[in-house]
């Protein structure tokens, strides 16, 4: 393990649940107290940040009675933040704008730029919603059976797709900037389990449900052929896979899944890896038993559209809330329910860093900034955490590992200059 400079910063009344960075020292984020009537405002918080201190640079005060800012992606080159938050329950019944897009001007200030709807919602405050197996009271959080939200926000590598997955399952893929539908939106099945995350991979989209990943087919590049009433076509999907060590008996579930480039000795691209999450549940019946969360690692077989498991490690006893990679591919960031922060090396998935008791909540958000010099991570404790991720940290591993080696072949020759005396002796 690597020891790392790290910096907690408290946030006065103001929970955190969405993150993007705009620059390497420019950080946005989400937060606040939902559409409950805590007292705590929702905002957009642009901070000016390095590995010693966090600068507020301006913020952006939501509407009363607007969600607060729940998932985030960020297009750097146009500056903008594009947002999931629900209007206030009186506009939500008609027209739920909950698809916005601020732009971080050239004096530095949160804008809002535009906004759309991707949600059909009915609402009624007294019914309870479900999310991830929690039941959340309606009327306090502004969430309900009828009030779905905008819970993941993901951007296409060349800033052309958006990709907007609400809590009722239901994965909406718009142009960007313009935030018109390319394709009728995809539906995960019941048997997919609930959606976590979504990415992009070649002409893919990676959607991410609880108990199955899908590969779904994007449409057509070109706009003329684009129609909002396309059906998405699964290609492939992946099942939760089969773990050592657990009870029998024990539940898996999906968390995250990223596609990361696989390359070669000399940094050339072999192809793309699967990376996903899968948090576990040890039965009733175990009392005490595992609830490790795993990082496994799948490959496209040769010739084939199918995806099997050539690696995994548990990363952490307790079940993993967030997952980041970083923008080369080599690091992999994570925060437990045991309130720890860790990286891991992508290629062994070896743990690099450590950090215990990063907040006193679960972490809600982590993200590498685009250089890998800082990992933030933000809690519902009001609270972040900066952490400077060293230059050296994805060499370490390999540099562990060569040393272990070169220890074991001088052990070795000792061993066998030995032998060879012993034996020389014995003819004497």
């Amino acid at each position: 393990m690597v020891r790392c400079n790290h910096t907690q910063h408290a946030l006065a009344s103001f929970p955190v649940y969405s993150i993007g960075f705009v620059a390497d020292d420019k950080v946005v984020l989400g937060g606040g107290g939902g559409a409950s009537r805590s007292g705590i405002k929702n905002k957009l918080r642009l901070y000016k940040v390095d590995p010693k201190s966090l600068d507020l640079v301006n913020e952006l005060e939501l509407d009363p009675g607007e969600d607060a800012p729940m998932s985030m992606a960020v297009a750097r080159k146009s500056q903008d933040i594009i947002c999931g938050i629900n209007s206030t329950l009186e506009k939500r019944k008609n027209d739920n704008q909950n698809c916005r897009v601020y732009q971080v001007s050239k004096e530095d200030k949160l804008e809002k730029k535009q906004t759309t709807s991707t949600l059909s919602i009915e609402n009624d405050e007294d019914d309870d919603y479900q999310v991830g197996g929690v039941t959340l009271p309606g009327r306090a959080y502004g969430l309900t059976e009828s009030s779905p939200a905008q819970k993941v926000t993901t951007l296409s590598p060349e800033g052309d797709l958006l990709a907007v997955g609400s809590t009722t399952n239901q994965v909406a893929l718009l142009s960007f900037p313009a935030l018109k539908p390319v394709a009728a939106p995809f539906d995960i099945p019941k048997s997919g389990g609930d959606i976590f995350d979504v990415d992009f991979h070649d002409e893919h989209a990676v959607i991410c449900g609880s108990k199955t990943i899908y590969f779904v087919r994007l449409p057509s590049s070109k706009s003329e052929k684009r129609n909002s009433k396309t059906a998405l076509e699964v290609a492939t999907t992946v099942a939760l896979p089969s773990l050592p060590g657990l009870a029998t008996g024990s539940t898996c579930s999906f968390r995250a899944a990223r596609m990361v480039n696989n390359n070669d000795s000399e940094g050339q691209s072999t192809g793309k890896l699967l990376y996903a999450v899968v948090n576990t549940t040890p039965p009733r019946s175990a009392r005490g038993g595992s609830r490790a969360a795993f990082v496994c690692v799948f490959q496209q077989q040769d010739k084939s559209s199918e995806w099997g498991l050539v690696k995994n490690r548990s990363a952490s006893s307790k079940a993993i809330t967030v997952f980041d990679v970083n923008g080369a591919g080599t690091l992999l960031a994570y925060g437990s329910s045991d309130l720890s922060v860790g990286i891991l090396d992508a290629k062994t998935l070896a743990p690099l860093l450590s950090i215990l008791n990063a907040h006193e909540f679960p972490a809600t958000v982590l993200k590498f900034n685009p250089s890998s010099t800082l990992l933030i991570s933000g809690s519902a404790d009001n609270s972040v955490r900066v952490v400077e991720v060293p230059s050296s940290l994805g060499e370490k591993s390999n540099g562990a590992l060569m040393a272990i080696v070169w220890v074991l072949l001088a052990v070795f020759v000792v061993l066998l200059g030995v032998l060879l005396q012993s034996r020389g002796s014995i003819r004497l």
